[in-house]
């Protein structure tokens, strides 16, 4: 660098040093530079400035004792909204942190440390919670509802008993929908759980509200107080577990829980069972066209039969959803009533002293006639005979309507032209069509899960009177078998 170079470099050195100072003169001596202050936003609307955030920040924190109470915290926060950016500015015109305090105090909820839980479904829930442990509390408690004590210790131990003749062994159990928790700071405006009690109530009956209660009037049994209530006697028995069996006794005036469950989150069993089932036999018609239609009588008397069967069951918050035949091994036969009835100018249109059985037999019934899940389920559910297993015509008669519907799935509707009609809904496949004339035993579809439906079987609704299925009078399809 020459030395006119030096020189210039020299000027600018000491140019820049004097502009340094300077503006460090006037900022602190005139008070004409720029500050840093925080501009406070409350839902994107400025409140105002302030020259510390932690003076609010301590201000919030330490006004808010009446939430501390209620929720025995430490520690307030600000609410969601509240936003704290700071800025370089010339505006020194700062407001009070009390001030701001005063603003927001009225205007938006504050907030507190917790926990969001989270019910990954169809319909995701979510709720706030104070305790982690909680929440470990009350999946415990949800699941001991359906589940035994004893059988749940025995089965995380690993200390069950093989079945060695007949028996019941769990072989999993587990939630259906994931449950996720994570950290938060939750807003006070929210219903905040803070007790384990508490929670398992919200997450059995999905709802914080005293429990309805019943008081116990004469006469009462847990059938018929189940009933009253649309209860099935499992829900009854689920919202009220002090009472162990469906045999007790009640006494006039104690009150019982009759509110519908609705958990949260499904518990679901997975079950291996061994039993002895007896086979009701059936009874079949012959017809002797030697024979006037006056004369019947018995060829062959029926006897029952017996077997041992192994199921696969899914239980679904107590109620059998599935159930898959392992094996079968026969005890007994089972022999058939055989019955000759005249044939002589006979129209045989359905003998409602015999029907036959809508399935294959072993089976199982997973839900019954009755009141279930606070509305009134008008048939019997049968599993447990495997999807695609043959659905039979119950009587003899003609077939009034096939389809499908978004409730019924694929369906079959029969009339047996004797005062009774027959549906059988959530079939794979039906293999009928309307007009079609059936006889008793007949194939007329195949078992399924279509429909309204949360595992594979058969609802089998029976009716009286009018053959139209809207204006119907609908009975239990197990008194025709009694």
């Amino acid at each position: 660098m020459n030395k006119k170079g030096k020189i210039l470099g020299i000027i600018f050195c000491i140019l820049m040093t004097i502009l340094i100072f300077g503006v460090g003169f006037v900022d602190k001596g005139n008070n004409k530079g720029t500050v840093t202050l925080f501009q406070v936003y409350l839902n994107g609307k400025k409140v105002g400035l302030i020259k510390d955030d932690q003076e609010l920040y301590d201000l919030i924190d330490k006004e808010q004792t009446t939430i501390k109470e209620k929720y025995s915290v430490k520690k307030v926060y600000p609410p969601h909204g509240l936003k704290i950016t700071p800025i370089k500015t010339y505006n020194r015109n700062t407001v009070e942190a009390r001030t701001i305090y005063n603003k927001i105090k009225n205007d938006a909820p504050f907030t507190i440390e917790g926990y969001q839980i989270t019910i990954k479904s169809e319909t995701p829930k979510t709720f706030y919670i104070l305790n982690k442990d909680d929440l470990d509390k009350a999946i415990r408690n949800m699941v001991l509802s359906f589940v035994p004590k004893e059988t749940l210790d025995n089965y995380i131990a690993g200390t069950q008993q093989e079945i060695t003749d007949e028996g019941t062994i769990l072989d999993n159990v587990y939630l259906k929908q994931e449950v996720r928790i994570k950290e938060a700071l939750i807003s006070t405006k929210e219903d905040i759980i803070t007790n384990a009690d508490d929670l398992s109530r919200y997450m059995l009956f999905g709802t914080l509200e005293t429990n309805k209660e019943y008081t116990v009037k004469l006469g009462d049994d847990i059938k018929s107080v189940a009933t009253k209530n649309m209860l099935s006697v499992n829900e009854f028995l689920v919202a009220n577990p002090q009472i162990v069996s469906e045999n007790a006794l009640l006494t006039v005036g104690q009150k019982v829980n009759v509110s519908l469950i609705n958990p949260l989150v499904d518990v679901v069993e997975e079950t291996t069972v061994v039993e002895r089932q007896t086979i009701k036999y059936e009874t079949t018609v012959e017809y002797d066209n030697r024979l006037s239609s006056s004369v019947r009588y018995v060829k062959q008397e029926g006897s029952n039969g017996l077997v041992k069967v192994t199921y696969k069951n899914e239980i679904i918050n107590g109620l059998l959803n599935n159930a898959v035949t392992v094996s079968t091994e026969e005890i007994t036969p089972t022999i058939n009533r055989v019955l000759v009835v005249g044939g002589i100018n006979t129209v045989y249109v359905g003998d409602s002293s015999y029907w036959a059985w809508a399935t294959n037999k072993p089976y199982r019934i997973s839900s019954v006639f009755g009141p279930r899940w606070g509305s009134w389920h008008y048939g019997i559910d049968i599993t447990g005979t495997g999807h695609g297993s043959p659905i039979y015509a119950i009587q003899n008669g003609t077939v009034i309507n096939v389809g499908t519907r978004s409730d019924m799935g694929n369906f079959v509707m029969i009339t047996h032209n004797n005062g009774y009609n027959s549906v059988y809904m959530h079939l794979s496949k039906y293999l009928v069509k309307k007009g079609d004339a059936v006889v008793k035993g007949q194939t007329i579809g195949l078992m399924g899960s279509t429909g309204r439906s949360t595992g594979t079987h058969l609802h089998l609704g029976v009716w009286t009177g009018s053959t139209t299925y809207s204006n119907a009078r609908m009975i239990d399809p197990l008194t025709l078998y009694r």
